[in-house]
């Protein structure tokens, strides 16, 4: 396993998970409904620091044979430690010429952030492009302004505006290609979506954001200042770990510590529990 990836194989796929580097957020951003004082006996049970959650920002590439797919596309310069996506891709030998299908799971800085160069040209400028129809209309109306920071939405119309050509807009569940399927999971935005890597009766969940850290599974109450509707977050959550619980699939967290975010999830009492896989 090199620093920013980490290559694994499901079924006849060659996948990558691909780090883009990290970023520290204040607690109430990731508990904004919970005490203090029990968010820090959480953390200090689990030897992590009581000032700040430090997320991975980790991502997905599938090698189909026929097709190279990336999901999401990284947070660019949101932050000191982000911006690395392509650095990493680089040391997969992974180029991003050769990229044909992107899906975007939605449209927060740190999933679209990385989709433009220095010039605001397509980084990806040879793939086609898959979203929620729900997404591409949230940022585009003047509703998202009410809803999320402003910097949100000028940094969705700005990052999504270069590759409105190429995008394609899915409004159910879809086979995006054989074996790559979108799956809509709303709340944390309008039209955020999983994505499933499907080989047989097995399948790999990219998750996503449907929840952000391994602590929102054992409290499912515990909610994140960033969830655009939490009631169909919730719905969405206990579908996506329902699913993920009863048929043992493999699950990429996307912020889930450490790298490269992937585990199983069990259930556990009211909700689930995270169990890492940390290659050797």
């Amino acid at each position: 396993m090199n620093g920013g990836s980490y290559r694994f194989k499901f079924g006849p796929f060659a996948c990558t998970a691909l780090s883009d580097g990290s970023l520290d957020y204040p607690l109430k951003n990731f508990f904004a409904n919970v005490p203090l004082e029990q968010i820090e006996r959480a953390l200090r049970e689990r030897g992590l620091p009581l000032d700040h959650i430090t997320t991975p920002y980790t991502y997905l590439h599938v090698d189909t044979g026929e097709h190279r797919v990336l999901v999401d596309m990284g947070a660019g310069k949101l932050g000191p430690h982000t911006g690395r996506l392509r650095q990493s891709m680089q040391e997969a030998g992974i180029d991003p010429a050769v990229i044909d299908v992107v899906v975007i799971t939605h449209a927060h800085p740190d999933h679209i952030g990385g989709a433009l160069d220095d010039g605001g040209a397509p980084i990806y400028a040879n793939a086609h492009y898959y979203m929620c129809k729900g997404e591409w209309d949230f940022w585009a109306s003047d509703g998202a302004f009410a809803k999320v920071p402003e910097h949100f939405v000028t940094i969705a119309r700005a990052k999504l505006a270069p590759i409105q050509e190429r995008l394609v807009l899915v409004d159910h569940e879809c086979e995006v290609l054989p074996g790559i399927w979108a799956i809509p999971a709303p709340g944390h935005t309008p039209g955020h979506m999983v994505v499933a890597v499907r080989w047989q009766d097995e399948q790999l969940l990219y998750i996503s954001d449907t929840v952000l850290h391994p602590l929102h599974l054992e409290h499912p109450d515990w909610l994140p200042v960033f969830d655009v509707l939490p009631k169909q977050a919730a719905a969405s959550k206990r579908r996506i770990f329902d699913l993920a619980a009863e048929t043992g699939a493999l699950v990429m967290g996307q912020h889930f510590p450490p790298f490269p975010s992937l585990g199983h999830v069990i259930r556990q009492g009211g909700g689930w529990r995270w169990q890492p896989i940390v290659p050797v």
